[in-house]
């Protein structure tokens, strides 16, 4: 009988842990707003346009990029968010973006660097 408690407490933690997380799981409204606090981006309402500053030397100059191709990926615990911008001033120059979220955070799948 011992056995059988033991089983059951341990399935009702597991249970109760996948629910937390399903709950916290973030959406697009989290990933606006953790570009924002993180990163310093400013996003439109669905984040179609973002518009960052970029420091050169003395000049800090506000450039606008527009998305170009990105995926969206739900899943059950997690969401993944990858979108490719190009800028609105020269067109050669690209941002990728790739950050998964959990557990209601985000955690880039690149740096700053790599943009």
């Amino acid at each position: 009988m011992n056995k059988r408690w033991t089983f059951l407490f341990l399935c009702a933690v597991i249970v109760t842990l996948c629910m937390i997380t399903i709950l916290n799981k973030p959406n697009e409204k989290d990933f606006e707003k953790w570009l924002q606090e993180e990163y310093m981006i400013d996003c439109n309402e669905d984040c179609s346009i973002i518009e960052m500053e970029s420091v050169s030397g003395d000049i800090t100059e506000r450039i606008k990029y527009a998305d170009v191709s990105g995926t969206y990926s739900p899943g059950l615990f997690t969401l993944q968010i990858s979108r490719q911008y190009k800028s609105l001033n020269d067109p050669k120059q690209m941002i990728n973006i790739k950050v998964i979220g959990f557990n209601g955070r985000f955690y880039p799948l690149q740096s700053k660097d790599e943009w």
